[in-house]
């Protein structure tokens, strides 16, 4: 409607409150920026994704230079699947927004300069132009070249010119397991052990032999795509392949249906790998919720071990994530 009503007469005042609109609807994330619809209707296609473009399509025809557009043509661009998106409504639709943004942003006439510096001192200055334009700067820096009795203060300036500059930043600190505390930057996941007959009361400590069950909780608060879930294991734990006739047999008290002992909504991670070292989870897509993925494990290794904590991410949005606490576990 905004569009037509612009294409009418780009004065009627109605088209402001209608922008003012989207822009209170917007989800942002650091994944970028999306519109969810309330419902699903399968007689006009209708999806999120189908929905951001055509929104994204609206702000770079009325208003592009809002700061939503930028952001939704990140989330566009990383919900694709293997260089395309899910239906041809939303390729479609996706492609002409996305066209429509390269010829308003100037893009393929970038040319100007930028300067990178950290605490008062230069740390780079170059010029972005068409020749260079695929090609990212990289910069790198030890823990000991911040301050650490006061805060740091990085600072990107960009010259006059067209073409626009994206950046990330990463801090990426090592700190001894049990003194690493949950984070959420997105996400929350968090990591609990139990006995068998009881999964109700965590445990920290096992004898050697048993087995144990390990749950993995994630709550992701907006929708997400490609999220992968990294959750170490204790040097004395061992992961186990129910499904291998070589494991070990598991009670028949275990019951798969019962949600406390299979979890809930793990069928949404169609990609499980039980390495040596930790278990992966892999989703392509997630509605907000909560998730709850059990494994089994058997303690085979006598020892106090330290446990890294539980990760978990977006694939091409490593900025949205969450870190469940760092613990020890006790294998006697």
């Amino acid at each position: 409607m905004a569009q037509a009503l612009y294409i009418l007469d780009p004065a009627d005042k109605r088209i402001a409150t209608l922008m003012s609109d989207l822009g209170s609807a917007a989800i942002p994330s650091a994944a970028g920026t999306h519109w969810e619809e309330k419902t699903r209707d399968y007689w006009n296609w209708n999806t999120d994704l189908r929905t951001t473009a055509i929104v994204l399509d609206t702000f770079i025809r009325i208003d592009p230079n809002n700061l939503l557009a930028a952001n939704a043509v990140r989330w566009l661009m990383a919900h694709r699947d293997a260089g395309h998106w899910q239906s041809t409504q939303e390729t479609a639709w996706t492609l002409m927004s996305l066209t429509d943004w390269l010829v308003a942003s100037k893009e393929f006439e970038t040319n100007y300069q930028y300067a990178v510096g950290l605490n008062g001192s230069l740390l780079k200055e170059a010029t972005a132009s068409k020749d260079n334009l695929t090609d990212p700067l990289k910069l790198k820096l030890q823990l000991k070249d911040l301050i650490t009795d006061a805060a740091n203060y990085l600072v990107i300036t960009r010259g006059a010119g067209t073409g626009n500059l994206y950046y990330s930043a990463y801090l990426d600190v090592t700190l001894p397991v049990e003194k690493i505390e949950p984070l959420d930057q997105g996400m929350t996941v968090s990591r609990q052990y139990f006995t068998l007959d009881d999964s109700k009361t965590p445990i920290t400590e096992i004898e050697r032999g048993e087995l144990v069950r390990v749950r993995v909780t994630l709550v992701v608060p907006d929708s997400m795509h490609y999220v992968v879930i990294n959750d170490p294991l204790p040097a004395g734990l061992e992961a186990i392949d129910t499904t291998l006739a070589t494991s070990p047999e598991i009670p028949s008290s275990y019951t798969r249906l019962d949600f406390e002992k299979r979890g809930w909504g793990w069928w949404y991670f169609h990609h499980t790998e039980l390495r040596d070292e930790k278990v992966v989870l892999s989703s392509e897509y997630l509605p907000a919720g909560t998730y709850v993925f059990t494994y089994m494990a058997r303690a085979s290794t006598l020892g106090a071990f330290k446990v890294i904590p539980p990760t978990a991410s977006e694939f091409y949005f490593p900025d949205v994530a969450g870190r469940g606490a760092g613990s020890l576990f006790i294998v006697k």
